[in-house]
């Protein structure tokens, strides 16, 4: 029997939040309705978010949730055609009490969210990267997020040195292989050394952003390019939801953190050396 895994709902409705947990398991395709204090219900499915469509009451942004494990906050294509970056959850509902897991950008675009089982970074780019808020202020919000709760985990050496491109072949063929879904998302982690790891903490919108297809980006950030780099990587593979919690056209969300340097980075470039670590959800 297929162990159950907790996902966390949050919305604003109303003005007002509201938050509650649904159990969903491999092979969930019921309903569960949950009704509020306030009368409002919300859904949750394993079959949820597919179409990439959010729900909203009152024109206030809810969550989404994907595949059987991943609950999102607000969406990556609709912020640079806005050029919205207000916070649309709070950060303290929206992550799960244990074994939280979790990658996201900070309100006004001020820094990227990283937790890991728990453990928060916020790093805040208006000091570069690094010096990460290792807890979450009580008004804190997030303008993208994408949380999941993972209880164990089934961890795999990767022997061989990979390119990024066969990085995430490799981490798709062992999810295959213990018997998870590779058209549903999920979350993994990395352990290890890497040979080539590109990141960068974003700080604040960038007034030279012209929109959509131009060269500046919505975001300032500050980026560094680490060789032969000691990381904890949290990643989110979403299928083919994309352009919602990860870029338009990409399938990965990846955060590195760096402990000794209390960093927690967005990973624009990645590439292994030899016997890193993949963890993926367990499936018993």
């Amino acid at each position: 029997m297929k162990k159950y895994t907790k996902i966390l709902i949050t919305g604003i409705i109303g003005g007002s939040l509201i938050s509650g947990c649904g159990i969903l398991g491999a092979g969930h395709g019921g309903i569960n309705q949950e009704k509020h204090k306030d009368g409002a219900e919300h859904n949750s499915s394993g079959e949820m978010s597919h179409n990439g469509e959010h729900q909203k009451h009152h024109g206030k942004l809810e969550s989404q949730t994907t595949g059987q494990k991943i609950a999102s906050f607000g969406n990556y294509k609709k912020m640079i055609h806005s050029k919205n970056t207000e916070g649309v959850v709070n950060l303290n509902a929206a992550i799960p009490a244990l074994n939280s897991y979790a990658v996201g950008a900070i309100q006004q675009g001020l820094g990227e969210i990283t937790i890991i089982d728990g453990k928060v970074w916020l790093d805040y780019g208006k000091d570069g990267i690094g010096n990460s808020l290792n807890s979450i202020p009580a008004d804190e919000k997030a303008v993208l997020l994408a949380t999941s709760q993972v209880e164990e985990w089934q961890s795999s050496k990767i022997e061989q040195a990979l390119s990024q491109a066969e990085l995430f072949q490799v981490i798709l063929e062992k999810a295959e292989a213990i018997g998870m879904n590779k058209n549903e998302p999920f979350p993994f982690l990395l352990d290890g050394n890497f040979s080539d790891l590109t990141i960068h903490v974003i700080n604040g919108e960038n007034p030279k952003f012209d929109g959509h297809g131009g060269k500046a980006k919505l975001l300032k950030q500050t980026k560094e390019d680490r060789k032969n780099q000691n990381a904890t990587i949290i990643g989110f593979y979403s299928a083919n939801n994309q352009g919602v919690y990860t870029h338009p056209g990409e399938s990965w969300h990846l955060h590195a953190v760096l402990v000794d340097e209390n960093i927690g980075a967005h990973v624009d470039g990645i590439s292994t050396n030899k016997n890193v670590v993949l963890k993926l959800p367990s499936q018993l």
